[in-house]
């Protein structure tokens, strides 16, 4: 069934029923539907056809949301692009997506986005049109069906992995696949239309996407949209509207269980807090647990099969809670294997491989796909994990994410993990340097906590030695730094840091 039918289905059943809320507008089921007809049939007068990519750099707000149905119900594939994102990234997304319109703000957070447009446009042959939308009625509209939505196995959206190693890869998803992970969430997490999903991720991505605009769609419930994060204009949203399910990354709920005046909110009605995307410290989840009072655990997954494991999940035991990234969500299957692709036993690690009716179809640039998946359809995550006896899997890194130290590998998570332990460390990721000798050596990135008092690295050291950590695995350089790079769903950009150790040491004569 596509998101159209579902959307038209909540309309005649309970049509003034709150939809989605934002810092602007509040929608009825009744008005998100016509809505969705009117910009649907608006984007065909303006000549976008059925199969046509409509792309989109919009903030979380009720037009990202009405357009998406709208593209949706016309058949054509929608491209949400993360609005953090400059004109190097839009080129390049835009050209390999073939856009025929897309659609973007005025102004947001200091971006000129016309002008931007007007910059890349000449090297995007394909774009015939540029919606310029600050409100919802700036949305093209006109009478007429506007369609019925796109055969459900066909693509139906694009989105652009973070791209944390290379150039963005443009994965394509169906209504057949999102439906799929939006019923696996559902069942797994207990979700029904009585939730209000308070979605603070940017809707561009692929958990803004499916707990922002699809699950309240499927589920006839109510989305609650942030625009820009703010814990404490978080707390006071689930206040407010009496939200009861949130998910992001490590930096959202950890905003929220940092705040010092979290008593001043109502936040009973919130039960639910599932964290992933990015490192998630154990120490954070036992906080959210305590401090919120909520059901939290890790989750793992990507914008190519979004949710694979998650111990968030009911009955599930505060360690594995805190110190795994969770059991299978059915009816999803992994295997781990080694770098000959054999099955590894329990408690080895190996590298993660995963197949689901929510995966991906493939990519953009289809010469990706023969290396992304095997001959059963498994999907080659590039991940490291480890399974434990209860089928607990815990994410210890990437295949690349490694450093080889004289010929030795040790995983950068192991440290990181550690690291973020030490009271005086905020964030922190660890990068290989180039070294003439070992070949690499471990450099620490470290967000202090106290800006005043900054960890040293004798300090660090000395931390990791008393928690019995090798020798070989302890960082030999220290770089401390307001904030880590990071994409817009959290995960720390560790080829930027790799870049710049790498420059400061040439330019120290030392590489």
């Amino acid at each position: 069934m596509s998101f159209t039918a579902t959307l038209r289905g909540h309309a005649a059943a309970h049509a003034e029923k709150t939809a989605l809320v934002d810092d602007r507008v509040r929608l009825t089921y009744a008005e998100l539907g016509r809505l969705a007809e009117r910009v649907a049939a608006g984007l065909a007068a303006r000549g976008v056809r059925p199969g046509e990519v409509v792309s989109s750099v919009l903030p979380n707000r009720a037009e990202a949301a009405v357009l998406f149905h709208a593209a949706h119900r016309l058949g054509a594939v929608l491209n949400p692009i993360v609005p953090i994102y400059g004109a190097r990234e839009i080129r390049f997304i835009l050209r390999q997506a073939e856009s025929a319109a897309v659609v973007v703000p005025g102004r947001f957070r200091g971006v000129d986005f016309p002008a931007l447009v007007a910059r890349v446009r000449p090297d995007v042959p394909s774009l015939r049109d540029v919606l310029v939308v600050d409100e919802l009625e700036a949305l093209p509209q006109a009478d007429g069906p506007g369609g019925e939505g796109p055969d459900p196995n066909r693509v139906a959206v694009i989105l652009y992995t973070s791209g944390t190693t290379a150039e963005p890869k443009g994965v394509l998803h169906s209504a057949t696949t999102l439906t799929a992970e939006c019923h696996a969430t559902i069942g797994h997490h207990r979700l029904g239309a009585d939730d209000v999903l308070v979605m603070p991720s940017p809707v561009s991505h692929i958990s803004g996407l499916l707990y922002g605009i699809l699950l309240p769609a499927v589920l006839g419930a109510t989305s609650v949209l942030m625009e820009v994060w703010d814990p404490e204009r978080f707390c006071a949203l689930v206040e407010r509207e009496r939200g009861t399910f949130s998910a992001g990354a490590t930096p959202f709920l950890q905003g929220v269980v940092d705040l010092p005046h979290l008593d001043r909110f109502d936040l009973r009605s919130l039960r639910l807090f599932p964290c992933g995307g990015a490192d998630v410290p154990p120490a954070l989840i036992r906080g959210a647990i305590r401090r919120l009072g909520v059901r939290s655990g890790r989750g793992y997954g990507s914008t190519e099969f979004p949710s694979i494991t998650s111990s968030a999940g009911p009955d599930v035991p505060e360690a594995k809670r805190a110190e795994t990234d969770g059991a299978v969500i059915p009816p999803g299957e992994i295997e781990l294997r080694d770098a000959g692709g054999r099955a590894v036993a329990t408690g080895r690690e190996g590298e993660i491989w995963a197949r689901g009716p929510e995966l991906f179809l493939g990519y953009r640039d289809a010469r990706l796909d023969a290396e992304a998946f095997d001959e059963r359809r498994f999907f080659r995550t590039g991940d490291l994990g480890v399974l434990d006896a209860d089928g607990y899997l815990t994410v210890t890194g990437r295949v690349k994410d490694i450093i080889v130290r004289g010929g030795e590998k040790f995983s950068a998570k192991e440290v990181e993990d550690l690291l973020f332990e030490h009271p005086k460390v905020r964030s922190v990721a660890l990068v290989p340097m180039p070294d003439a000798r070992l070949g690499e050596r471990a450099c620490a990135f470290v967000v202090p906590a106290d800006e005043r008092d900054p960890p040293t690295l004798p300090e660090l050291v000395r931390f990791l030695e008393g928690l019995e950590l090798s020798r070989r695995k302890l960082p030999e350089r220290l770089e401390l730094v307001d904030a880590l790079p990071a994409t817009a769903s959290g995960k720390v950009q560790k080829h930027v840091l790799r870049e710049r150790i790498a420059a400061r040491l040439r330019r120290e004569g030392r590489s």
